[in-house]
């Protein structure tokens, strides 16, 4: 649960949140706008990957400049090389779980191969590539298995938040495929590729919601209903 004790995470967790919410329909828009939205989930598609990558990776370079100068010492310290390849190892592992865990929710087995490799690819990228990012891999693991929780980490908190939010929203979007509407956008895996945005993008537009409710109810103390509403859309626990 955010806490405004450490307004420094909070504003950063903000101001990232902020970000998402330009950059992720800003994406969209443009590839609707050009009428290639319904090819998002092709290898043609991979310029969306590149943008996503590219913008989570600034974030993170946000998010991580506020450690102090004890983290910072011990981060040049390590061995980068080493880093980089633990973490690429452990995203294409990830990648590959995805991808297996798809097909066994439902997804075409013996055909569309790239497009579930592409939602996977996407899956990866908005969900464990954060965390890396701003954890390393040990840690990333950990919260991934349960063996450690993120505590009073507000921006931990918010990137769990934000990758349980992507899987339940690509999990979602499955539901309109088998629907008998004959629209081009229930094609595989675009019902899953979108919802999976929409998950990512939803969870960010509540956390700026919820920090903004929470600085409010400082002189407004009625707004602390909507901020135990909105800790009830709270997935992480």
């Amino acid at each position: 649960m955010f806490s405004l004790h450490n307004q420094l995470e909070l504003r950063k967790v903000t101001i990232s949140s902020l970000i998402t919410c330009i950059y992720l329909p800003s994406i969209i828009t443009v590839i609707s706008y050009k009428g290639i939205l319904y090819s998002v989930g092709n290898g043609s598609s991979c310029y969306v990957l590149a943008l996503i990558f590219c913008a989570e990776l600034l974030k993170s370079f946000y998010l991580n400049s506020s450690k102090d100068v004890h983290a910072r010492r011990n981060k040049v310290n390590k061995n980068k090389a080493g880093d980089i390849l633990r973490g690429f190892v452990f995203m294409l592992c990830v990648k590959f779980a995805f991808f297996i865990g798809i097909i066994l929710f439902g997804a075409p087995v013996l055909e569309c191969h790239e497009e579930t490799l592409m939602l996977s690819s996407l899956l990866t990228l908005l969900t464990i590539f954060p965390l890396i990012l701003h954890t390393g891999v040990e840690t990333s693991m950990q919260l991934l298995f349960g063996i450690k929780n993120y505590g009073r980490d507000t921006v931990i908190e918010m990137l769990v938040n934000n990758a349980l939010m992507t899987i339940c929203g690509a999990w979602l979007g499955a539901v309109v495929i088998p629907l008998d509407w004959n629209t081009p956008w229930q094609k595989w895996p675009i019902p899953c590729y979108l919802g999976a945005i929409g998950g990512f993008l939803l969870s960010n537009v509540l956390t700026v919601l919820k920090v903004s409710l929470m600085s409010g109810a400082t002189k407004y103390p009625i707004l602390n209903i909507l901020v135990h509403v909105l800790n009830g859309f709270q997935i992480s626990k």
